[in-house]
């Protein structure tokens, strides 16, 4: 028994030892083949594709991992994350949260539909893991003037499972119940949310 408690108390003494620090110039380096699809400095011009710059750095390591492992299928970062170790993950995650949040363009404003998406925001609760203004907090990702195409197709991936929820899967279980017309509102108030 004391041989488990000794091995118990090893486990937990190794846990409480910080990763490495992240370096930022490693990761910014690391980071240049990522400006074809993510835009310079992280702030993407293609509505299909997420800014990352200014992202939560957790959110971008889980997201990296997932890639990297397999368990988020995507064709184009699959294999772009295979080679990453858990230093390059730690390194890029920190280079693009410490990038000023990018303001990629902001499509057509309907009132009616963003009102709508306000509305199922608030029903949702959105904000009590994306934070007031929706700028993300730990591995909650800052969704406010994201890419709107972008975010329908994550709402929807989250909708059909096709894409994993971090933690406890609260963003599938968020999206599971969303309409399409739910999502395309939603994306939209956030999208050019101020």
């Amino acid at each position: 028994m004391r041989i488990v408690w000794a091995l118990l108390a090893a486990g937990l003494g190794m846990a409480a030892v910080p990763a490495s620090a992240a370096d930022i110039a490693a990761g910014q380096a690391r980071a240049e083949v990522c400006q074809a699809c993510h835009g310079a400095q992280g702030v993407s011009e293609n509505p299909a594709i997420p800014s990352l710059a200014g992202q939560r750095d957790k959110f971008l390591q889980w997201q990296l991992v997932f890639f990297r492992s397999g368990r988020r299928a995507n064709e184009i970062m699959g294999p772009m994350a295979a080679d990453l170790s858990d230093e390059d993950v730690r390194n890029l995650g920190a280079y693009f949260a410490s990038l000023p949040a990018g303001k990629p363009p902001v499509p057509d404003v309907d009132p009616a539909l963003r009102q709508a998406g306000q509305s199922l925001a608030e029903k949702h609760r959105c904000a009590a893991c994306h934070t007031d203004n929706f700028g993300g907090n730990q591995a909650a990702p800052a969704i406010a003037r994201q890419n709107r195409d972008y975010l329908v197709k994550a709402l929807a991936d989250y909708r059909s499972g096709a894409r994993p929820s971090v933690g406890v899967a609260a963003m599938t279980e968020a999206a599971s119940g969303l309409s399409d017309s739910d999502i395309a509102a939603l994306a939209h108030f956030l999208a050019a949310y101020e």
